[in-house]
Order: C-alpha cells, then structure tokens, then sequence
C-alpha cells in the first residue's frame, strides 16, 4: 500500500482538529473513511466494530477508571488542605517557602489523583488565596501552581503512563516506578529556583516566620492516610505483590476509605466522585476507540514501516532522531491536549525508538515529561487556561510566570537523555 494514504489521512485529520471536531470522533472518520476507501464500506465498518471492542476489551484498562476514582475520593476527603497545610509548615519559613511548598504539595497529590488538571484545580483554590494573602507576587504564584502541577501525571499513579503502557505493550508498573526520581528531581529542581529567584529578588516574596521541629513532626498525622496509600499501592506494584490493575483497585477501596474515616462523606460527594470518573473514563475510552482506527488505518497505508525504514537508513546518530521526535511533540503540544497527543503518536514513533534501540520504559518516562511540558506551553497550555480562570489573571501575565518552569523541564529532559538511569534504575529493582 502507498505510504502516501497514510500522510493525506493526517493531514485531513489535523484539518478536523482545526475545524473544531473532537479528537475521538476526527480519529474515528479519518480511519473508517480511509479504510473504507482502501478496501471497502462493509469492511471497514466490520473492522471497526472488532477494533473498538479488541482494543478496550484489556484487562489492564480497569485501572483507568480505578485510579480515576482513587483520586476523586482522595480529593473529597480533604486530602490537598491537609497536604498543603503539613509542607507549609515544613518550608514556610524559607525564602519563597510558600512557593516551595506549593510545589512538593502539588507532588503529593500527584501521588494520590495522578491527574495534571485535578492537581492545579485543587492548588488553586487551596494554596493561591494564601499566597495572596501573604504578599506573594502574582506571576510567581501561578506560575508555580500551574507549573507544580504537571508532577500529577508524572509521580505515580499517572494515567498518560496506563495509556503509554497500553498502547505501548509495555509494563505499566515498571512505568510507575520509572516517573518517581524524575518526578522527585523535577520538584526538587523547581523548588531551587524558586529558592534561588527569591534571594536575589525578596520583593517576589515576603518572608514569614517558620515553625518548631515540634510543630513540623506532629503535623505529620494530617497525611498519614496519603502517605500509606500512596506506599501500600506503589510499594506493592514494586514488590510484586499485585499487577498495576490490581493496585488501582487496591488504591481506589483505600481512598474510599479516607473518604469515609474524613466525616465528609455525604450521598452527593459520592455520586459526583462516581460521576465524573465515569465521564473521564468514557471520554478515554472514546480517544482509544478512535485511535485504535486511526493506527489501523496508518498501519494498512504502510506508513509506519516506511517511516522506520527510512529513519533506520538515515546516516545521522540516533540521539539526532531523538532529539526531531522530542521537538515534534513540543510542537504538538502547544496545539492538542494531553491523551490526543499521546494516542496519535505512539502508535507512529514508539516503533522507531525501539529498532533504534530505546528503552521503551525509559522513552515513556521521556514522552511523560514531554507532556508536561505541553501542560504549560501556549496556545493551548491547559494548566495555564485553569489556572488562568481560578486567578482572573491575563493568560499572557500566566504564561510570563511559567517561562522559568518551562526552561528548566528543558533541562530535566537533558537530564534524563544524559542520564537514563534515572528512569530504568527503580524498575530493574522490581520484583516481578
């Protein structure tokens, strides 16, 4: 089949992005009519409806609407005030420590929702009316929640992980493992330049009295529930005591449990934590239906075999290719959200890095912070818009905030091309 099918049928693809139509359905009509058109209506409608059931009928799949819910019930039980109150008090009396604190409270959620979104939504109403109140420059504030907050989809649990390793075939587990020191690096790295902005200009940030050690341990109780759900489900996907399925499981019944032992749960709270998992998990699932066309589609036209064909003749290193495909997805990012942008490509380019012999878990670890990038990247930036709609601020005045953020994610992709380690160390100590 000519490669060239493949090529009209993104470019037509894009054209529906631009035209507004919903990245499910746009995937769904550019794989159906070109499959159509190369062998067939009948056919391709008959292949279409084995497709959209092979390819959600996965076992693994279950964990998506687990941990969606894991962290609606965590969220309902008041676990970000709790949170934010205990790293406030442990870095609040250091330059920028409210900031700082914004940031490792943000990798504590991450560890619980494993959503971006749910992540700066929650920060924003928590800890940005107490930055106001303290004096904290405006642009250092949003600029430090939206950007704090994509550690959500890269601390475990994360569900861009579950869709790599889906559409992947690669281990979700060792996916989860393999984002914790980089997530760990990554606030670590935030929480130094702010530290380090904020010396050299006191004015971004007023300093506020610090409290005892004896205040900083006894507040520690407030999170014990995260702390040990976050190590029952993590730790046991590290030892082998359960799959990635099992632990959402595992993960979800604990949060419920939080949610029950808070005193907040009520009948609505419960019906809109079962709710909205739902409609997240239909709204993937849609996504994965029409990608799972979209792939099929590209896979007949003979593009993707081309492509590595192509790229493997190429008489250039293979970091070079690398470095292409990274700059593709910093293009992507700034015109399609997270799971789109996820779904369209790994089909395409997970395939290239592996006969260019990239580890697959660490190229997943390195897409994940890709996406993070595209979170706070304009036009699109979707941290930015949320947090943008919580503050009132100029979106402009959002995105000027984000710009050390964003160059230093610049740096941890460096670190992680330089140093792979930091993302394969963990999961080769698994136990499996």
């Amino acid at each position: 089949m000519d490669p060239v099918y493949g090529l009209v049928g993104f470019a037509v693809l894009f054209l529906l992005l631009a035209l507004g139509l919903p990245i499910a359905f746009s995937m769904a009509l550019v794989g159906v009519g070109g499959f159509a058109i190369l062998s067939g209506v009948p056919q391709a409608l008959a292949g279409f409806s084995i497709l959209a059931y092979s390819n959600t009928a996965h076992f693994v799949l279950a964990c998506i609407p687990l941990f969606i819910l894991m962290g609606q019930f965590a969220f309902h039980a008041g676990v970000t005030e709790d949170l934010y109150e205990v790293v406030r008090k442990w870095f609040g009396g250091v330059p920028g420590g409210l900031a700082i604190a914004t940031v490792f409270a943000s990798a504590g959620l991450g560890a619980v929702t494993g959503s971006s979104v749910a992540s700066v939504a929650t920060l924003g109403t928590v800890a940005l009316p107490e930055l106001d109140r303290q004096g904290y420059d405006p642009t250092l504030s949003v600029g430090t929640i939206a950007s704090a907050g994509t550690l959500g989809i890269l601390i475990p649990p994360s569900i861009p992980m579950v869709l790599y390793g889906v559409l992947a075939e690669v281990s979700i587990g060792k996916l989860f493992i393999g984002g914790i020191l980089p997530g760990i690096l990554t606030a670590i790295i935030f929480s130094v330049m702010i530290l380090f902005r904020v010396k050299r200009r006191p004015e971004l940030a007023p300093k506020t009295e610090g409290v005892s050690w004896r205040e900083r341990l006894s507040a520690l109780w407030k999170v014990w529930g995260v702390a040990a759900l976050f190590f029952l489900v993590i730790g046991g996907i590290f030892l082998g005591w359960f799959t990635s399925t099992e632990g959402s499981g595992i993960g979800a019944a604990g949060a419920f449990a939080l949610f029950a032992l808070s005193g907040r749960m009520n009948r609505a709270l419960l019906k809109e934590s079962v709710s909205r998992s739902l409609g997240l998990t239909a709204m993937i699932t849609a996504i994965l239906i029409g990608a799972s066309a979209f792939a099929q589609f590209i896979a007949v036209t003979g593009l993707t075999s081309s492509l590595a064909d192509r790229i493997g003749s190429l008489p250039v290193d293979r970091h070079v290719v690398l470095v292409a495909v990274l700059v593709l997805y910093l293009f992507l990012g700034c015109v399609m959200d997270v799971i789109g942008m996820l779904v369209l490509t790994i089909p395409v380019i997970f395939p290239v890095m592996v006969m260019l012999g990239f580890d697959p878990i660490w190229f997943g670890v390195l897409v994940t912070v890709m996406i993070e990038v595209s979170l706070i990247t304009p036009p699109v930036g979707t941290n930015v818009i949320i947090i943008q709609r919580v503050s009132g601020l100029p979106s402009m005045q959002v995105f000027r905030g984000v710009g050390w953020f964003f160059a230093l994610e610049l740096v941890v992709i460096a670190l992680l091309v330089l140093f792979p380690a930091l993302a394969t160390a963990l999961p080769e100590l698994m136990f499996e």
